[in-house]
């Protein structure tokens, strides 16, 4: 029997954390032929080139440099439109039998439409989701592209469905955010405390805040509301510089404007395992990575979202929402910190995303699915 050839595209820091488990699994597998690849953030400096850490763990088949010049809307787009030419000329070379996609960017876009034309199987891990801002478009439009969906729960399933996908397509896998999580596979305290110069009686307040995309935001101001709410408390703070999307340059300059404070550290990136173990040590999460609705609940944290960009996503009972207002965000920071009841709560939260096991359930899906022309001769139900 030969071995079964996968390809997985990652194009950032959180998708690849997420995926590490399940390309794990596939990569020790003998009837598996592993081809990762990588492009957008991790090939960009200004993100801290994490290409490097994924290299750590895998042989990467293949880097793709999407050319991205700035922040704005236009050098998004030209970008995407980078990526798709040289990943139809990659795919085209790699030949895969099955490309598999995370989640909702406009690598992942590009990545789909290549394959689609070449004729290979996408798989896509976490459809259905809704997420606001750009991304929750870029997202429902790729499970339009795909023929294999792996969702992370029964909502997002039903959402794939009603896009009309075809039922024996849609698997319920759980979201693999949460498989390492689950696992305890995340750095200990002890390390994180004399890597990061935690005090061992601190629980620092970790701040990852993206640019809004599909409202006029003034993502300077938004990014400056979020640190005047917190460098007040004189807290232990480490900041987190955001994703590549359009807008990412102001978020930038109000963060580098707090580099230097006592007890303030900023950070390109942070590996996922430092990141979630930095997260079990938090006394919050800040912002609106969906880091903050997935992850937490898990580590029984509180989580402050900001703004729209997560709108509609499904949240566990640990999450606060509020607009960019400093005094909305010190408020809910207030809240998280000192309200016992709501600490009762976060204690007591739902686990909305699964069990920990979703790599098991996709890789078993990926080793064993027939991969003939029903599978890429998709009809709308």
């Amino acid at each position: 029997m030969s071995e079964r050839h996968i390809a997985v595209l990652t194009g950032k820091r959180g998708g690849y954390g997420a995926m590490k488990p399940m390309l794990k699994l596939l990569d020790d597998d003998p009837a598996i032929k592993l081809s990762l690849i990588v492009t957008d953030q991790h090939v960009n400096p200004r993100f801290g080139a994490t290409i490097n850490e994924v290299e750590k763990d895998f042989r990467v088949a293949a880097a793709v440099d999407m050319e991205q010049d700035g922040g704005s809307g236009q050098s998004r787009a030209r970008a995407i439109g980078v990526c798709m030419s040289k990943m139809a000329d990659l795919l085209g070379d790699l030949r895969p039998q099955l490309l598999v996609l995370y989640g909702d960017r406009g690598e992942v876009m590009a990545a789909a439409l290549a394959a689609l034309h070449l004729g290979i199987p996408v798989a896509h891990l976490q459809g259905g989701d809704r997420s606001g801002n750009i991304d929750e478009l870029i997202r429902h439009a790729v499970t339009k592209l795909s023929h294999l969906h792996f969702a992370s729960n029964m909502e997002s399933a039903a959402r794939i469905l009603s896009l009309g996908e075809e039922p024996w397509r849609v698997h319920v896998v759980g979201d693999n955010h949460i498989d390492q999580i689950v696992a305890r596979d995340y750095t200990d305290p002890e390390t994180l405390r004399k890597n990061y110069d935690i005090r061992a009686d601190e629980r620092p307040l970790i701040i990852l805040q993206h640019p809004e995309t599909t409202r006029q935001r003034d993502n300077y101001a938004d990014m400056r509301a979020t640190m005047d709410a917190i460098l007040p408390l004189k807290r232990r703070t480490l900041v987190v510089y955001p994703c590549s999307d359009q807008g990412y340059e102001e978020v930038v300059r109000a963060i580098e404007e707090a580099r230097g404070l006592p007890g303030v550290s900023i950070h390109q990136n942070i590996e996922a395992e430092d990141f979630w173990g930095l997260l079990a040590l938090a006394g919050a999460l800040i912002g609106n990575s969906s880091a903050g609705l997935i992850e937490t609940p898990y580590l029984h944290i509180p989580a402050i979202n900001v703004g729209m960009r997560q709108k509609g996503r499904r949240r566990a009972e640990n999450v606060i929402s509020c607009e960019y207002d400093r005094e909305e965000i010190a408020a809910a920071l207030d809240k998280a910190l000192n309200d016992p009841e709501f600490s009762r709560q976060v204690r007591e939260c739902s686990r909305p995303f699964g069990d920990g096991l979703a790599y098991q359930r996709i890789v078993s899906v990926l080793k064993s699915v027939p991969l003939d022309e029903k599978h890429l001769n998709k009809i709308i139900t």
